[in-house]
């Protein structure tokens, strides 16, 4: 359990809409939803799954999607070696890859560039993508010409895995508004979440102590005092839970907390969660 503000308490209950990643497209389309009302992605599974609602630039938003039609597409790995050669004609430069081919390796070597180089020979870090049929034709990468990429002054050899045909499913992503402050979400999740924990006897007040700023854990399943928060907890609305724990919002001593329980080895049936 941690003492929680208001921004602590949105952090909990909100993902980042922006991420830095070797793979940026997973959270383009959400930024396209947010910005334009819409946004569209075509990949084998939802590139962004349904869950709490996305952080972006200080507002807070609900997303959705439904599937609106398949095409087939190319599905591969693509790994950079940091510190490896390749003879000069199997060399391309950045500024020839198709746009697609420059999207997906410009945002790969600037992370792995940034990385101490290894001794070891082969790819530093390797990424999972999918092409449609269209940027499959346009794309450089994948025509087996060539072997490194020439970017800023350096060549880095690459290496394709795993390419197999696919069939692509286009997803519109859709989003809604929640708060427009964190100020605003983390009222309304006092609201809709923030319960009290009062009474407790001398065994359940140790495990609630022990657990402020700390951990703890039953050594045992007879572990009466940590069985009667389980029941207590899992009885309230949480912010995120499943059948096997999750995060609440609670009121202890006069203060407010984030409590991370998870009870799937304390407990192996599933539970009733609400919210």
């Amino acid at each position: 359990m941690e003492t929680a503000d208001d921004a602590e308490i949105t952090e909990a209950a909100s993902r980042p809409a922006v991420v830095d990643s070797p793979a940026p497209d997973d959270r383009r389309v959400v930024r396209e939803a947010i910005k334009d009302g819409s946004g569209t992605a075509m990949a084998t599974d939802p590139p962004v799954k349904r869950g709490l609602p996305l952080a972006y630039e200080g507002s807070y938003y609900e997303i959705d999607w439904n599937a609106t039609g398949t095409e087939p597409g190319t599905a591969f790995a693509v790994g950079v070696d940091l510190n490896g050669t390749a003879p000069a004609d199997e060399t391309v430069w950045f500024e020839e890859l198709s746009e697609r081919d420059r999207r997906l390796l410009g945002d790969l070597l600037t992370a792995t560039s940034e990385r101490e180089p290894r001794l070891s020979p082969g790819p530093e870090i390797a990424i999972p993508e999918e092409y449609t049929i269209a940027e499959t034709n346009e794309s450089v990468l994948l025509s087996g010409e060539y072997s490194a990429v020439r970017y800023n002054g350096t060549v880095y050899p690459f290496v394709l895995e795993e390419r197999r045909e696919v069939t692509l499913t286009r997803y519109r992503y859709t989003v809604s508004r929640v708060a427009d402050s964190t100020n605003s979400y983390a009222q309304q999740l006092r609201d809709e979440h923030l319960f009290r924990l009062s009474g407790l006897s001398e065994g359940e007040r140790s495990v609630m102590n022990e657990a402020i700023d700390g951990v703890y854990y039953a050594e045992d399943t007879d572990d009466k005092s940590f069985r009667s928060i389980m029941d207590q907890f899992s009885a309230e609305s949480a912010i995120e839970a499943d059948s096997y724990g999750g995060t609440w919002l609670v009121r202890y001593d006069g203060k407010v907390y984030t409590a991370d329980l998870s009870y799937g080895g304390f407990n192996r049936s599933e539970r009733p969660v609400a919210g």
